[in-house]
């Protein structure tokens, strides 16, 4: 697992050189075109256009290195979303413990892939945008400042608990704990000796960050500048207006009755 300090990729594509804010706007409007939609179908657009793009920008290693996550997520809301629809059209497995029927499995596998496509999106975001883009984009919508530090600070400090997580996870092993398998129940399984270590691993080092900024004085009520501000060019304003764009679309073709399980 790389030990990157930063999930950023330093490319010169199209997307590394848009300004932070028409970024934010592409990226509203591929989750709001994801989160409107149901069918697995539609779903799936927003996230095969996220992931080709994450792969086209350099992010491929970003991607593996939070697989097991969107591969988890993934069949966990594969396995629980059918409890949340009434059953529906052809019944494709059935058990003396129950059956499930067309309209389960595709209403579980959009939701699911609604799921992996806010995570390739944002993913495909932050692989474009160094934080210090992401705090100053916010910060000139008006975002107030101290929440723009907390964001920054969160996606500094994901690659680190990422390592921190590597770290125990070989510890454990040395310890004679076997993490993977081909089982999808089994390797959920094995991750969980790994939660309080990496957990109490976190809160250490956001405890020792807390200190150092307190030690140097630090306050977020104060006026802030920021060094090597983009532009916002016509490139940025097409595109921000094409995510918006989207958005608008998305929820007037759902509207009426597009892309629903």
């Amino acid at each position: 697992m790389s030990s990157s300090p930063s999930l950023y990729v330093d490319r010169d594509t199209f997307l590394h050189r848009l300004n932070a804010r028409s970024k934010m706007g592409l990226l509203t409007g591929v989750f709001v075109t994801a989160y409107v939609f149901g069918d697995p179908l539609w779903v799936f657009v927003p996230l095969a256009a996220s992931f080709l793009a994450l792969v086209a920008v350099g992010g491929w290693p970003n991607f593996k290195r939070l697989s097991f996550i969107v591969v988890a997520l993934f069949l966990v809301g594969f396995a629980v979303w059918p409890a949340f629809t009434e059953p529906g059209g052809e019944v494709l497995l059935a058990t003396p413990l129950g059956s499930i029927t067309e309209r389960e499995v595709l209403f579980a596998l959009g939701r699911s892939q609604r799921i992996a496509a806010f995570i390739v999106g944002g993913l495909l975001f932050v692989t474009t945008t160094s934080n210090e883009e992401i705090v100053a984009g916010m910060r000139s919508l008006g975002v107030p400042y101290a929440f723009c530090f907390a964001v920054g600070t969160a996606l500094r400090l994901f690659p680190t608990f990422l390592g921190s997580a590597n770290t125990v996870r070989q510890a454990q092993a040395a310890r004679g704990h076997e993490v993977g398998g081909n089982n999808p129940i089994a390797l959920l399984r094995s991750y969980v000796p790994l939660l309080i270590p990496v957990f109490m691993t976190a809160i250490r080092n956001v405890q020792t960050q807390a200190m150092a900024l307190e030690a140097r004085g630090f306050d977020t009520r104060g006026e802030r500048s920021f060094y090597n501000k983009q532009p916002f060019e016509a490139v940025d304003w097409a595109i921000a207006a094409f995510g918006l764009a989207l958005a608008v679309a998305s929820v007037s073709i759902r509207l009426q009755g597009y892309g629903t399980v």
